[in-house]
């Protein structure tokens, strides 16, 4: 995999050397300081107390089925399943755990295949990268297919991460370049190293490992970490920005001169960047803000960590060594020494982006029966030393590679000699530890004892724990808090004894059951017996130990303090256990024994009803108690409300409004706002009610409040009775109220102002005309929708000018009286055919004819008399005219009769009157020009 150079030989020998000097100082547990700038220990970190080492892990090898495949890198996905390229037979491959199942597609011409990515975005591309063929591809699981995209010549892609917008970063170890593939596009971004080769296939930096993050407060800004494998450097990119900053671990004075090589890199749950040091046998932490480095010593030499994953659970890091066939893990709980970090050199990169075009092709997935399993337990090799532990492999030249962890905390890797040809799993036993601090304790009668329990977690992955004890007496109250928790946890457990409690020596075992295993620690507790008071005194409840109090008045219980024995005493008393809303008092607080006092409890209107222990403690001078828990017992007090009007019953006209008053009545203690609404059955336009104000507050016990209820009735309101039911609304009860409402229908306002009442024998002739014939007809309903909308354009005002001059209202008195008679015609002629259809066009025709004589024609002849001039007007073309369009509106009168019509009968019926009408009035003029021609 590695060339090395006589040179390199050469210093490897050194590097051993000071490996080995380190390694002595640091198992004498000495403290090193290193003087140089940016090696200067910044503090020396107390010990802290490791995870014990598991003795041995349960390792499970599984053969890939292609011979000499050279698995490399391995993925998981969110089922369970995982994935690892074939370096050798250019294969992807996918395990199956739970059927021990390999599925394996050969990628097509796929050269080299390194470092595999599942998405946790998208579960259905699983990445990779092609080191000698130059490409970045996924599979796409759900339809076999491969998506692959061409690098330029020599780019080698090793190091990949998949980023929450499913963006593919990678490494080009051969280019020296950090790039960007966004798989929807294929738009290609690359950003240039500074000092990269200018000979693709001959770097001089050789990016390779990759991890990328978006920091909090960062505006999505994603930080891209990588290793420079032979410029012996860390760095990191600001993909939004450009912004480079690099970690030259050249200077890094901990070990002078020392050569690194980072390789692979990952981040823990702090954001601490850890990478491990091919070259310098060790596994590094760079802080999460840049500044702090702290490393550790692999114990065996030139074992070349390769792969590299923080176990936040259990605080640790593991690795791959690949030289020595060897899985470890270091604990991050241990000592270890900080530095000061290199200082980073800042620059900034411009990326280049071009276009990629991908290149899809569908292949048929091998799948292979189950495999067949071994599994053994491999011991410690080494440690821990230094924090690291070592367990060796049963083959020494198995080379692990890449490695990953599972949500089981198992750790699965690649073997990638391709001899051996294996995927492996070590199963991390679950081991939790139980201990209980102190472990005895001594306490008089009454009293109680505490002790801390911690249940820490030693290997694996942490499942739900439960606490008990054994052999606890009866005599005793145990109590854990908590009970129960995930290792690590610690809870308190407190022995709570009794006056009455037997003395003597009690042991008892705490236990913790987890996962099928159970842990104890012995405790043992001591009682002993309480020296006889020189004073005790005795407090009982004077009458009933219950008293009952309705919400917002008040109970009462008399307390009696006696002597029992030695000098009096001062006895103080409390109180506890009221419910909210309530007060108490004493008549007094303390008094030297023997006494007698009353407890005085005020409830509120608002306090909850139900039955309390009142928990009544007195104590005395040296600290002596004694309770009485008498019962307060608080009923619910009846609070509604009435809702009234001062009439049920309200009569209104179209287009007019009227006020109706509404009471409400507090009834016992109700307080809160009352929200009045309305609604009329059954429902109809143009009718509304309106509340001013919109809701109330009445005082409690009998207040009241009052609000006034707006009606309105538009023109367009039918005329009917209706019931509006108001309804009152509050946090408690709700109320309502019904109200008949009679909208009468508009009357004839000029008439009405004319005659000086609606109840006038002349408008009520009208009214009566008008509801009982005409609107009962289809036809005569259609006209009255056209006749309306015109007269009550200007009637409003009419009658209002009416009502302000007498003179006005005699003048259209006068006139209106012809129109009264003619509507009695009217009506005479449509009670006289016995279909109320043709009965009201007849009396349309009547009416028509006899207002167009008196109102139009007699008028316009007295005129032309009066006058003595002929005009010039065509009486015979504007007959025929007439004559034309009366019989056209007649058609279309029986038309829209027959066909139910609304619109065109709309339009014949008032055609037919404005014809007739205006026809009158013509022969009227034709009369009065007659007569004037035989006069002149």
């Amino acid at each position: 995999m590695f060339f090395r150079s006589p040179v390199r030989d050469s210093r490897r020998q050194i590097e051993v050397l000071v490996i080995i000097a380190l390694m002595l100082l640091s198992v004498t547990n000495n403290v090193w300081s290193v003087s140089a700038q940016k090696g200067t220990v910044l503090s020396s970190t107390a010990r802290v107390t490791a995870l014990s080492p598991i003795a041995a892990l349960s390792l499970t090898e599984w053969t890939v089925p292609s011979s000499g495949a050279a698995p490399w890198g391995i993925g998981l996905d969110s089922s369970g399943k995982i994935w690892f390229t074939e370096n050798a037979s250019g294969k992807l491959g996918r395990f199956d755990p739970t059927s021990n199942d390999f599925t394996e597609w050969s990628i097509p011409g796929g050269g080299s295949p390194r470092y595999v990515f599942v998405s946790d975005i998208n579960m259905t591309r699983v990445c990779f990268t092609e080191y000698s063929s130059n490409k970045i591809g996924f599979l796409n699981t759900s339809n076999n297919t491969f998506v692959r995209w061409q690098l330029p010549a020599g780019s080698n892609p090793v190091g990949i991460f998949v980023d929450e917008n499913n963006d593919i970063w990678f490494t080009e170890s051969g280019r020296d370049v950090i790039g960007r593939l966004r798989p929807s596009t294929g738009q290609l971004t690359e950003w240039t190293l500074p000092g990269a080769t200018g000979s693709p296939s001959s770097p001089l930096l050789r990016p390779w490992g990759l991890y990328v993050r978006v920091p909090p407060l960062a505006g999505g800004n994603r930080f891209v970490w990588f290793t420079e494998l032979e410029s012996n450097k860390i760095g990191r990119l600001e993909a939004n920005s450009g912004r480079l900053a690099i970690w030259d671990l050249n200077t890094l004075a901990v070990t002078p001169g020392i050569r690194y090589g980072p390789m692979d890199l990952t981040a823990d749950s702090a954001n601490n960047v850890i990478f491990s040091s091919i070259y310098a046998n060790r596994i590094s932490i760079l802080g999460s803000n840049g500044t702090v480095y702290s490393e550790y010593n692999i114990p065996t030499l030139d074992a070349r960590p390769m792969s590299v994953r923080s176990d936040s659970v259990r605080n640790a890091i593991w690795f791959t060594e690949y030289n020595a066939s060897n899985i470890a893990t270091a604990n991050t709980t241990s000592a270890t020494q900080r530095f000061l970090a290199p200082t980073p050199s800042l620059s900034s990169l411009s990326p280049v982006s071009t276009s990629l075009i991908s290149n899809a092709t569908t292949v048929t997935s091998q799948s292979n029966v189950q495999v067949p399993t071994v599994t053994m337990n491999i011991p410690i090799f080494q440690g821990p030393l230094g924090g690291v532990t070592e367990y060796r492999l049963p083959t020494p030249v198995s080379r692990p590679n890449s490695l990953v962890l599972d949500q089981g905390g198992n750790v699965w890797f690649t073997e990638s000699n391709a001899t051996i040809n294996k995927i492996a799993r070590l199963s991390i036993p679950y081991v939790f530890q139980l201990s209980a601090s102190p472990n005895t304790q001594t306490v008089s009668q009454g009293q109680s004892a505490s002790y801390s329990v911690s249940v820490n977690l030693l290997g694996g992955n942490p499942l739900p724990a439960q606490l008990s004890l054994n052999n606890a007496s009866s005599n005793l109250t145990v109590d854990f808090t908590p009970q129960s928790g995930t290792p690590p946890f610690t809870s308190t457990l407190t022995i709570a004894t009794t006056n009455s409690t037997p003395t003597g020596v009690y042991a008892m075992d705490v236990m913790v059951t987890s996962g099928g295993q159970s842990k104890s620690s012995a405790i043992t507790l001591t009682v002993q017996s309480l020296p006889p008071p020189s004073f005790d005194f005795g407090m009982n409840i004077i009458g009933a130990d219950t008293a009952t109090a309705p919400q917002g008045e008040s109970a009462s219980f008399e307390i009696e303090v006696t002597l029992i024995s030695g000098s009096s005493q001062r006895v103080n008393l409390t109180a506890s256990g009221f419910p909210a809303g309530t007060t108490h008092s004493f008549t007094t607080l303390g008094e030297y024994a023997p006494f007698t006092t009353r407890l005085y409890i005020q409830t509120g209107i608002d306090t909850p009803p139900g039955s309390y222990p009142i928990t009544i403690t007195g104590t005395s001078s040296e600290g002596i108690t004694h309770h009485q828990t008498p019962i307060l017992q608080i009923t619910e007090v009846n609070r509604d409300f009435s809702l009234t009007a001062a009439t049920n019953e309200v009569t209104l006209v179209q287009a007019s409004r009227t006020d109706l008053t509404l009471i409400v009545t507090s009834i016992g203690p109700f307080n809160g706002n009352i929200t009045l609404n309305g609604a009329f059955s059954p429902s109809a336009p143009g009718l509304t009610v309106t509340f001013l104000p919109s809701w109330v507050a009445p005082s409690p016990n009998g207040g009241t409040s009052q609000a006034i209820a707006q009606i309105v009735a538009t023109r367009n309101t039918p005329g009917q009775i209706y019931q509006l039911t108001v309804t009152g609304t509050s946090d408690t009860p709700s109320r309502t109220h019904e109200i008949v409402l009679t909208v009468r229908v508009s009357p004839c306002l000029i008439a009405t102002a004319a005659f000086g009442s609606e109840l006038a024998p002349e408008v009520q002739f009208l009214r009566t005309f008008r509801d009982q014939q005409v609107m009962r007809t289809f036809a005569g309903s259609s006209f009255m929708a056209v006749f309306n909308s015109w007269y009550y354009s200007f009637s409003p005002a009419v009658a209002q000018f009416e009502y302000s001059h007498a003179t006005v209202r005699m003048m259209l008195r006068a006139l209106l009286y012809p129109l009264i008679g003619i509507l009695h015609l009217s009506s005479s002629s449509y009670a006289i055919l016995n279909s109320p259809e043709m009965g009201v066009l007849t009396a349309g025709i009547v009416a028509s004819l006899l207002i167009g004589q008196v109102y139009v024609a007699l008028p316009a002849a007295c005129l032309l008399w009066i006058a003595r001039k002929r005009p010039r007007v065509r009486i015979r073309n504007a007959v025929k005219l007439a004559g034309a369009t009366f019989l056209t509106s007649i058609v279309a009168f029986f038309v829209a009769e027959s066909l139910t019509l609304t619109w065109l009968m709309m339009m014949a019926s008032a055609a037919v009157v404005l014809i007739v009408l205006g026809t009158t009035g013509i022969l009227g003029v034709v009369v009065a020009l007659q007569y004037a021609k035989q006069r002149l």
